[in-house]
């Protein structure tokens, strides 16, 4: 049986990698018009910098493919599948590919939201750039480093969006973070934990504007600045968009695969054709799209499966969770990390702000079984938070993991518990009184 699959990112390449440790025989192609055998994006930001190499981001070598007889077919751009009689057609070739059973690992493009002159000052290489590939960012690095650029402007205030603002401003440019929503990372922290990393790049001298929507980059011959809505102007010679993704899908659709937002699948990762199989950011699955790495990877081993016919594992959708270093700062966000008030009661928070370390940590619990956390600057409770997602946890397991204490007057009683406070006790200034008798600070012992 011959496999193909079209994209070599972490999506493709783990597919294969699956598909071979469950057969040894079977026959695996992977092509893509990348240049590259498979990259982590993650740390493309610091290509930038010059903080690291393009050797350095490759993951897998070439010897890695031979190693694994996967024979991996690089500047190889799919233009056509043709379902009916199996096969591909390549950009540039007049032979057609065959193939038993197909894997698409399109990925995913930057989203380029609608700003007036965005797509056009892109196109024409005039100071806008998006960041996907090694070579988005060999081209952002040799325009700031031919152009003499000073100042930047970041449109995103997501995980690679930050982590670009941070090497940008490394690279010694005057750097400013626009973002869309109230928060930076929406998607991963709640507004008071947005609110601390926002203090804690600005103390890095980055500049973060938030709640703001561009409207319009200006500029005729380079980039002179973007408009806000509102009116307001913020001066730049380069503009980075990070804002978001959308998945590739249009090879899909003009082979009449169903599609949506994205390639439509099964629960077993099959498209509406029984021999094509898609996986990661490309994919659109009980109305979700995912666009993050544990959902790639834990689609690789359900779609190298059921490749193979052994159609025994369920996707169940994939939970979030990351753990990464967000501009030097430790950060871990999982699975529900702010209270849905539509679904009901039953909903509790534990938190801990600790401001001054920059740390901040808080769990969220729906009917005694642990749905999300945050942890942010100290992350030790990692491993536990993992294993014990969606178990029922004991709180005051809970409690001693976040160092979380009650105090109790020892005049009338009256308890001050940190979960449920925003304020550590230690923090409280010295002239706190007892709310219940206006006891001194000193009169509150902790609960042993």
């Amino acid at each position: 049986m011959k496999v193909v699959i079209i994209g070599n990112n972490v999506s493709g390449t783990f597919t294969a990698q699956n598909i071979r440790l469950l057969n040894e025989e079977v026959e695996i192609e992977i092509y893509t018009q990348e240049k590259y055998p498979y990259y982590t994006r993650v740390n493309l930001p610091e290509l930038i910098s010059e903080k690291v190499k393009v050797d350095d981001l490759i993951v897998f070598k070439q010897d890695w493919y031979e190693n694994k007889q996967i024979k991996l077919n690089l500047n190889s751009r799919i233009k056509k599948i043709n379902p009916k009689n199996k096969t591909l057609e390549l950009d540039g070739k007049d032979h057609l590919i065959s193939y038993d059973k197909l894997v698409l690992a399109l990925g995913s493009t930057p989203n380029i939201p609608p700003i007036k002159n965005a797509v056009k000052l892109k196109d024409e290489k005039k100071g806008v750039f998006t960041l996907r590939s090694i070579d988005d960012a060999l081209e952002v690095k040799n325009f700031i480093h031919n152009k003499n650029i000073k100042k930047a402007i970041v449109i995103g205030g997501g995980l690679l969006g930050l982590e670009l603002a941070n090497q940008i401003k490394n690279s010694g440019l005057d750097t400013t973070v626009v973002e869309f929503f109230p928060r930076l990372l929406p998607r991963q922290l709640d507004l008071e934990c947005g609110e601390m990393l926002k203090e804690e790049i600005e103390s890095k001298g980055i500049e973060v504007v938030l709640d703001a929507a561009t409207e319009e980059i200006i500029g005729n011959g380079s980039v002179k600045s973007i408009i806000l809505k509102g009116g307001k102007e913020l001066f730049a010679d380069v503009v980075l968009i990070q804002a978001g993704i959308r998945p590739t899908i249009k090879i899909a659709h003009d082979a009449n695969l169903r599609t949506n937002r994205g390639i439509l699948v099964n629960e077993y990762l099959q498209t509406s054709e029984k021999d094509i199989f898609a996986v990661g950011d490309c994919i659109e699955y009980n109305n979700q799209i995912w666009g993050i790495i544990p959902a790639c990877m834990e689609q690789s081993k359900i779609a190298a499966a059921s490749v193979l016919g052994l159609q025994n594992v369920e996707y169940q959708g994939t939970t979030p969770k990351n753990t990464l270093k967000i501009v030097g700062l430790e950060l871990t966000s999982v699975g529900i990390i702010d209270t849905p008030k539509e679904q009901g009661g039953g909903w509790q928070i534990l938190k801990k702000a600790d401001k001054k370390d920059c740390c901040y940590q808080k769990l969220v619990l729906k009917d005694g079984k642990l749905k999300g956390a945050i942890l942010f600057g100290d992350t030790d409770a990692v491993s536990f938070v993992y294993n014990k997602l969606d178990k029922n946890v004991d709180k005051d397991e809970l409690r001693e993991l976040l160092r979380l204490y009650i105090y109790i007057c020892k005049n009338c009683g009256k308890r001050y518990d940190e979960a449920v406070m925003t304020t550590l006790f230690r923090d409280l200034p010295e002239n706190f009184k007892c709310p219940g008798c206006n006891a001194p600070k000193e009169d509150f012992k902790k609960k042993e």
